[in-house]
């Protein structure tokens, strides 16, 4: 059964399903999230966690003017078993602006994890939260490509799931900052260029699946983009106009990325790796139970996949981010992207992959209602 409840004002609605109940999570839920987080970890050579310190929903308006929180609860002891985010922001799909939905957070409880219902529960709260925001009828997600388990989980279609529509492997690329020599006509932006950098971005965000729509006042937007600095833009110009972009966004005040440890050799030779890792241009790995010093490089656009304009501008935040003083720098781009070949052939990062779905609650659903199969990009620094 299903019954409404008011949430801040705003329309919500409480999932019951036997001994769970699901609802839109609330300020008093904070210290259940943050620890939900915190304590369910990624698998992999490389366990971590996403963390949301010191208040998970400090990075609610960066994430999405339109976000939330569902957390599930054991109905009788009230413990927290599960939660997942939800939020919807204005993306180009299909070459035109829409309001897309997009799923992350998904951590449930070890003991709970054997038990279909936990999804189903927050499935379907979420499906009410995202037809009552007016969003896509179809939500995104990303999956980590070593996550097997729920790769076969949710792509089973199972009854009371939503399908999952394999899309492709996007990439999260760990660089190394570094000190370099940069090209004259790399410039730091100021406030009067934001206009233009809006433009640039939509100019080459129009043709990719799922790219963010970036206005002015976006960018220029205290909440929406939190910590970000019209001086953190590295621009380059031709003519009137701005041809490249990148932005360097610290968000560590509000989103951190803990190492919980290391799994195989790499529990053991991880300090090798670091002596080594200078040489090789490789970044370095902190202890277990530290959080990564890391920037986004994010805002990334470059007119025609231009090589040179690219290289130049990461080079330039590179060098930044080394004068700042971050160990990583991250920059997301889709695995057959052609600038990300430029980065495995010059930088020697460390990838880490993610497989795009698509999540439909409506089974009829024929494949020309979806989105057409044009190169993906989603911007890491607010997912």
């Amino acid at each position: 059964m299903d019954r409404s409840v008011a949430q801040g004002g705003v329309s919500g609605h409480e999932f019951v399903f036997g001994d769970l109940v699901f609802k839109v999570a609330r300020h008093d839920d904070d210290a259940d999230l943050r620890r939900l987080l915190r304590d369910n970890a990624t698998d992999g050579w490389i366990r971590l966690a996403l963390t949301r310190e010191p208040d998970a929903f400090a990075a609610a308006r960066t994430m999405s003017p339109h976000h939330g929180y569902v957390i599930a609860r054991n109905r009788q002891t009230q413990e927290a078993v599960g939660m997942c985010e939800w939020s919807a922001r204005e993306s180009f799909i299909d070459g035109e602006p829409r309001l897309l939905a997009y799923l992350g957070a998904l951590r449930i409880a070890p003991r709970y994890r054997h038990r279909v219902g936990v999804l189903k529960g927050g499935f379907a709260a979420v499906h009410g939260l995202l037809h009552h925001e007016r969003a896509t009828p179809y939500a995104l997600t990303a999956i980590a490509a070593e996550n097997h388990a729920a790769l076969r989980l949710l792509g089973a279609k199972l009854p009371g799931l939503p399908t999952y529509h394999p899309l492709e492997a996007f990439s999260t690329f760990a660089l190394r900052p570094r000190p370099t020599s940069l090209a004259a006509f790399v410039e730091r932006a100021s406030a009067e260029d934001l206009p233009a950098i809006a433009v640039c971005l939509a100019r080459s965000y129009r043709a990719l699946q799922f790219a963010p729509v970036w206005r002015a006042r976006d960018l220029g937007d205290p909440d929406r983009c939190r910590d970000l600095k019209p001086e953190d833009f590295l621009v380059v110009r031709r003519g009137p106009g701005i041809a490249a972009c990148v932005a360097l966004w610290d968000q560590n005040e509000f989103k951190q990325t803990m190492i919980c440890g290391y799994a195989g050799w790499l529990r053991w030779a991880r300090r090798l790796v670091n002596l080594a890792a200078p040489l090789l241009a490789m970044p370095h790995l902190p202890a277990a139970g530290r959080c990564l010093r890391h920037i986004y490089l994010s805002h990334l656009a470059i007119e025609q996949n231009d090589e040179e304009l690219f290289r130049a501008l990461i080079d330039a935040a590179l060098a930044e981010a080394h004068r700042r003083g971050f160990g990583l720098a991250l920059v997301g781009l889709a695995k057959r992207h052609p600038l990300a070949l430029v980065l495995r052939r010059n930088y020697r990062p460390r990838e880490y992959q993610t497989l795009l779905h698509l999540v439909d609650w409506s089974k009829a659903r024929e494949a020309a209602a979806l989105p057409d199969a044009r190169l993906p990009h989603v911007e890491i620094a607010v997912l």
